[in-house]
């Protein structure tokens, strides 16, 4: 009974440390915030991850109502946050807008998704 008890602790254990190994980046919080309204025009989308992120591969494009691009293209990370992405607007208008993201994390896995935020009039 003493082997078992050793040894499926050591199975618990690679368990848990190999799921955390295999996790996912996913948008944790942004601004403008996901599904919300905003009153005044940003300047730029931030987004926070649940995990740090790779910028180099990761993609932030945001699309008005018509499908246009009105992102900068300019996606970067902050020093000292990786779980930080940043992408410059074009000077947007009242009107719905779509955010799609494609996230590389730091252990390689790639995650993707959208949402969207409204500019109010």
């Amino acid at each position: 009974m003493s082997r078992i008890t050793p040894l499926a602790l050591v199975l618990v254990v690679g368990l848990a440390a190999s799921s955390a190994a295999l996790a996912h980046a996913y948008v944790k919080t942004a601004v403008p915030p996901k599904n919300g309204t905003v009153r005044s025009p940003p300047a730029e989308i931030v987004i926070d991850f649940t995990e740090g992120v790779e910028p180099q591969y990761s993609t932030i494009e945001v699309l008005d109502s018509t499908g246009a691009r009105v992102d900068a293209g300019d996606v970067h990370g902050v020093e000292g946050n990786n779980k930080r992405l940043i992408v410059g607007l074009k000077p947007l208008t009242p009107g719905k807008y779509k955010v799609i993201w494609h996230a590389t994390s730091t252990d390689t896995h790639k995650t993707q998704g959208n949402y969207q935020f409204t500019i109010a009039p």
